[in-house]
């Protein structure tokens, strides 16, 4: 009889572990296409980057277990809403703003800030520095990206990277298109394109964003992400990167 209650706690205590396990585990969806040095699968199939370094150190900080789905930044957005997914990682409120998603998101407070510039073919002629915009009506972004104003659904082409979008201008297939500064800069190490960048055109707090359902979750990763600052643990991660 002894026995058999210890198994049976054993049991229990096994059950009740995997149950808080699954518990605090949280899916994060990442772009089915590279975006260095936010994230980028390395030769084992595994995810490196900033944003990758990020959510380890709240790992530490917090308990919280982060997988990686990839998938196309459309089927993010609506599995954001179903709820097929927990966390979007490097996201300003100001980019989710159909109706579906402000009532299903909820955001932490900001890690780090994102320039957007204007990128276009360093060609003479293409840019105009005193205004700080690019001359051409031919946008190329990235799939399931909201379009920026002023810009046509008739005139735009998308691409799966901004990668592929330096190619793109590099080559004059496209006149221009927005990115954050880091890939930007990022992206041209080592690389010879014939390409130029505007002076930030505007500035992004890039926050998780987490489906409502975890709203519970929020002062627990505030208050991470406050101690990584408050200790510089979040600077070296940001400064290792530049």
């Amino acid at each position: 009889m002894k026995r058999f209650l210890l198994c049976l706690v054993m049991v229990l205590y096994g059950c009740t572990c995997v149950v808080n396990a699954n518990a605090e585990s949280f899916v994060v969806g990442l772009m089915n296409a590279d975006r260095p040095p936010y994230f980028w699968r390395d030769q084992t199939g595994g995810y490196r980057g900033l944003f990758i370094d990020v959510l380890d150190e709240l790992s530490k900080e917090t308990g919280l277990h982060f997988s990686y789905k990839a998938l196309p930044k459309a089927r993010i957005r609506l599995y954001m809403i179903v709820g097929k997914i927990d966390v979007e990682m490097g996201i300003a409120t100001e980019w989710r703003k159909k109706k579906a998603e402000v009532k299903n998101s909820v955001y932490s407070i900001p890690f780090m800030d994102s320039k957007e510039v204007y990128v276009t073919s360093s060609m003479q002629g293409s840019f105009d520095s005193e205004q700080n915009v690019p001359i051409g009506d031919k946008f190329c972004g990235i799939l399931g990206f909201s379009k920026p104003k002023g810009t046509s659904e008739k005139s735009r082409v998308d691409f799966l990277s901004e990668d592929q979008l330096l190619k793109m201008i590099d080559k004059r297939r496209c006149d221009y298109t927005i990115m954050p500064q880091d890939i930007f800069r990022y992206l041209l190490r080592g690389n010879t394109y014939n390409v130029v960048a505007s002076d930030p055109i505007s500035i992004h707090a890039m926050r998780l964003r987490l489906n409502r359902q975890h709203e519970w979750l929020l002062p627990r990763i505030n208050a991470a992400l406050l101690r990584m600052k408050d200790s510089g643990r979040l600077a070296i991660i940001l400064d290792r990167y530049k």
